[in-house]
Order: C-alpha cells, then sequence, then structure tokens
C-alpha cells in the first residue's frame, strides 16, 4: 500500500468539526460523524484499480501490506475466522459464527494489498428491513427467529475475493453427432383388437471426427477465498457488479469488519481454471456443431494472466437454534437476502392438521365416531389417488392366425356366449423408457449452468419425447404418454432457451 493511500486512511478518520472517529455511511456514500452529522467524501474512482501480473506473483513473494494503518486484528475461538476492524470499532460477536469473541486485538497482519472494493451500499437500518421482510415469508419459522431483525444482531463485514483474467487457447478432438431417420414397421393392434403393421420413424446419430482450436479471453473470473461461510449460498446473494469496483481505500472500513482471505492466490488460479474449463468445453461443442457432441482431448494453454484480490459487503446474521448454528446474508450492494433458517415441528404438525380437517370437511371422509377420529380411505392408502391402468387379461387373447371354432349344430342351441373382455395390447416398454429420460432431465436440469449441461438436459427432454411417441394408442398408457409429451416439449422449449442464453 502506497504512503499516499497510509496518509489519506490517517487523516479519514478523525472528524474535523468534533474530533470523533468517522465512519463510513452507505446512504451517503461519505465518511460521517455519528455525533455532529460532518460528512466527508473519498475518491471514488475505478482508474486506480489494477491488475498484478500473477506469474510474477507466484514466483516471488508478492506485494504486502496492512489493510490500514491502525488496523486491528482478532482471531475467534469458535471458528478462528481471522477478522480484522478499525478502532475505534471493537471485536465484539463473530459474524460468521456468532460466538463473543474475547481475544485480545493486535496489530493486522500484512496481505497482499486489495486491488479494489465495492463499498456497501445498503446500510444497517435498509438491510435489517430487508431482513424483517424476509424473515415474514418463512413458513413455520420458529418465533424466536422473528426477533432476529429487532436488534443489533447484524454485522457488515467485507469478504475477500480473487479476480482473475487470462487469454486461453485450446486445442480439441471429438465428434460431430446428426441425427437421421429411417423407417420403420411394427405389427400392433387397433381398438377392435385386431392386428396391423404401422410406420414409425426411428432416430439415429451419424458421427464423424473432428478436431480444431478454440480461443478464448476471460475478465474478473471471481473466487471467494474464504472459507467461514458457504460457499454455495454466498454465490446465491450475487451476482456482483464488479463494473461497480473501485479503488481500495481504507476510509470504506470504518465502521465495519474484514475478513482475512483463507484461500490462497495458488489455489484460487486453480479453481479459477475450473471456471473457465466449463466455459471452455461450451466453446469446444459450439464450434463442433451437430446435433450431438463428445470431445475426446481438449488441451488448454494459459498466458497474460493477471489478478486482483478484492473486497465486497456483506451483512451478516449468525443465530443459533437448540444448540445448531444458522447464517443469514444480505448482499451488501443489492440488497439481496439468503439464508438457512431452522423449522418448528409444533406450527408443522399443526398445519398439518388444519389441512387434514379442511380436505376432510371437503370430500366428507374425516369423521369423528366412538372416541376417535376416522381418516379417509386415500390417506391411509395413497395409491387410491393414482391412475388405475387397464390390468392385462388372465388369458392371452386369440391369435388372427388361429382358426375359429366350428358353427354350432342347427338342432342344438348354440351356449351363450360368455361376457368377453375388450382385449388390451400389452404395455409397451417405451413408457418406462421415455419416463426414465424424462426423470434423468429433470434432475440434470437442477444444476445446469453451462451450455453443455443445457445441451444434455435438452437432448434428453427430446429423447424422452420421441420415446414416448412409440407408445402405440391401443396401449394402457397412451393417453398418459401423450399428455407427457406435451408437458415435455415445454420443457424442451424451455431448456433450448436456456441453452441459447447460456455462458
Amino acid at each position: 500500500m502506497t504512503t499516499s493511500t497510509q496518509s489519506s486512511a490517517s487523516e479519514a478518520s478523525m472528524c474535523p468539526g468534533c474530533g470523533a472517529g468517522l465512519v463510513f455511511n452507505p446512504s451517503l456514500g461519505k465518511l460521517s460523524c455519528p455525533y455532529c452529522q460532518t460528512a466527508k467524501t473519498i475518491l471514488k474512482t475505478p482508474d486506480g484499480l489494477q491488475e498484478n501480473p500473477l506469474l510474477q506473483s507466484l514466483e516471488q513473494a508478492v506485494e504486502s501490506s496492512h489493510l490500514s494503518p491502525q488496523a486491528q486484528q482478532v482471531e475467534c475461538n469458535g471458528c478462528q475466522a481471522l477478522i480484522t476492524f478499525e478502532p475505534p470499532d471493537v471485536a465484539g460477536d463473530c459474524p460468521f459464527c456468532g460466538t463473543h469473541i474475547t481475544a485480545q486485538p493486535q496489530s493486522a497482519d500484512p496481505v497482499i494489498t486489495p486491488g479494489g472494493i465495492i463499498p456497501f451500499k445498503v446500510g444497517r437500518k435498509a438491510s435489517r428491513q430487508k431482513l424483517a421482510k424476509w424473515l415474514s415469508t418463512r413458513w413455520f419459522a420458529p418465533s424466536s427467529l422473528k426477533q432476529l431483525a429487532q436488534h443489533e444482531s447484524l454485522k457488515g463485514i467485507y469478504l475477500p475475493f480473487w479476480t482473475f483474467d487470462c487469454q486461453t487457447h485450446t486445442r480439441y478432438t471429438g465428434e460431430r453427432g446428426t441425427y437421421y431417420y429411417v423407417t420403420k414397421t411394427r405389427r400392433v393392434k387397433d381398438s377392435d383388437g385386431n392386428w396391423k403393421t404401422e410406420t414409425y420413424e426411428e432416430r439415429r446419430t451419424r458421427w464423424h471426427s473432428v478436431s480444431g482450436n478454440v480461443n478464448r479471453f476471460f475478465d474478473d473470473v471471481l473466487v471467494p477465498a474464504i472459507k467461514t461461510v458457504d460457499v454455495e449460498r454466498l454465490a446465491k446473494i450475487g451476482p456482483w457488479p464488479l463494473k461497480h469496483l473501485v479503488a481500495y481505500d481504507p476510509s470504506f472500513l470504518q465502521g465495519f469488519k474484514a475478513q482475512r482471505y483463507q484461500v490462497s492466490l495458488p489455489v484460487g488460479f486453480s479453481r479459477a481454471k475450473r471456471v473457465m474449463s466449463s466455459h471452455i468445453t461450451s466453446d469446444i461443442r459450439s464450434d463442433i456443431g451437430g446435433d450431438e457432441q463428445r470431445i475426446h482431448s481438449q488441451d488448454t494453454s494459459y498466458r497474460d494472466e493477471t489478478f486482483k484480490h478484492i473486497l465486497l459487503p456483506v451483512w451478516m446474521a449468525t443465530y443459533r437454534f437448540k444448540n445448531k448454528p444458522y447464517q443469514v446474508m444480505i448482499n451488501g450492494e443489492s440488497g439481496k437476502v439468503v439464508g438457512d433458517r431452522p423449522y418448528c415441528p409444533f406450527k408443522i404438525a399443526g398445519a398439518i392438521t388444519g389441512v387434514i380437517v379442511a380436505l376432510g370437511t371437503i370430500w366428507g371422509g374425516y369423521t369423528y365416531a366412538e372416541g376417535e377420529w376416522r381418516f379417509p380411505t386415500w390417506l391411509t392408502n395413497p395409491s387410491e389417488l393414482l391412475p388405475q391402468l387397464p390390468s392385462r387379461p388372465a388369458a392371452e387373447t386369440e391369435s388372427p392366425s388361429q382358426s375359429s371354432p366350428p358353427p354350432a349344430s342347427e338342432t342344438t342351441p348354440a351356449p351363450a356366449a360368455p361376457p368377453t373382455t375388450p382385449p388390451v395390447a400389452e404395455p409397451s416398454p417405451a413408457f418406462a423408457e421415455g419416463l426414465s429420460f424424462a426423470s434423468e432431465a429433470a434432475t440434470k436440469t437442477q444444476a445446469a449452468q453451462s451450455k453443455p449441461e443445457w445441451q444434455e438436459v435438452s437432448n434428453l427432454w427430446e429423447q424422452a419425447i420421441v420415446t414416448l411417441l412409440k407408445v402405440p394408442a391401443d396401449d394402457p398408457n397412451a393417453a398418459i404418454a401423450q399428455q407427457k409429451i406435451q408437458d415435455y416439449q415445454r420443457n424442451l422449449n424451455y431448456a433450448r432457451e436456456r441453452l441459447a442464453k447460456a455462458p
């Protein structure tokens, strides 16, 4: 950190009006005095953002300094987080696990100099309102949880991240799959039980070997440098508008805390490469083209690698319920709330009882007699709610090739014909196979993000539809298959839309 930055931080820490300590006010975007309302502007400019050469930093000692000349550091006894803060602020409770910190603060250890920061834009009052609104929508939450937004439980803290830039060049080999269809025939029974021959189209794939090169420049690949929060939950409060990054100034820390990075620079770049790899794979599939793609090998080279250490603002509320910790995080720039919470079993039980009584009232199946509640049969035997499909007759129906019985004698009346059961076709295995494709597609949809993943989801929905089209019209599952085809077509359209927009 340069001498000019240190000087500006020292001067900005005192109120010119009354001499009290200034704190950063997110609502004003300035340093302000909590006593005399004096405000002081912090120079915020993206021009001061600098990229650091990665290879040089890995081979040599990376430039490091204190987050500010007055920074104090303390370690939490509960989760071992290293928390940095500016006096006159105190350690207080740990933002990550809620443990009261009793360790003696000491001068903060040097860290790789932050290259940028997104200052808090959502203040404490606004964040408490957003937390209260979030809590009001949490069904079955314990009543004690509602008190979370009624006191100073929110902690403003800057979390560390790495960003990486680099140019990539990838050589690949693979195969391009192109769909084509062949006409085939099959024997089926019509609605009258007569055998007939029908034609249908069967999709096949023709594969061709391919090879090529793809290039992509990556700008600001974001990697969390922290272990004391759930990374998946941290990702959900994004996206982070990195265009709002400004040059780091220690003044932004006044009144807030900061977490020292826990993920080293080399490990951070390794994780960034995994993020890049998914995009590169998507580029390869697009370059291969066709209806399906197979990638046999890909070799990526990296050059012009640079990095920044940045700080991003988060409001955190950590609480315990039955000795189990729970976290709620609020994006300090956008105000988005993400968190977990416990469920109150008494509220759930009461709600279920209310639903059962309501359904019993509506359906007339929930009664009380002889000192006990009698539940409707569908509740004790849920299979009654499932569609009843026609069962296969006990005896096989007569084949069209078998001869008919001789006519009855003219002098002897023919016995009355026994009631016959309309012939039912053998259930087609295509129905179960189509549902299997659909189940796999639905599972993969939940986690799909990149183009390759959405391409796979699209292929599975299409396979499900094509397979269900093979179910004969007289199949006992034909009606259900037709309904599923309509549903899956909507899912396929959605997957194709996401494929077109995926990175």
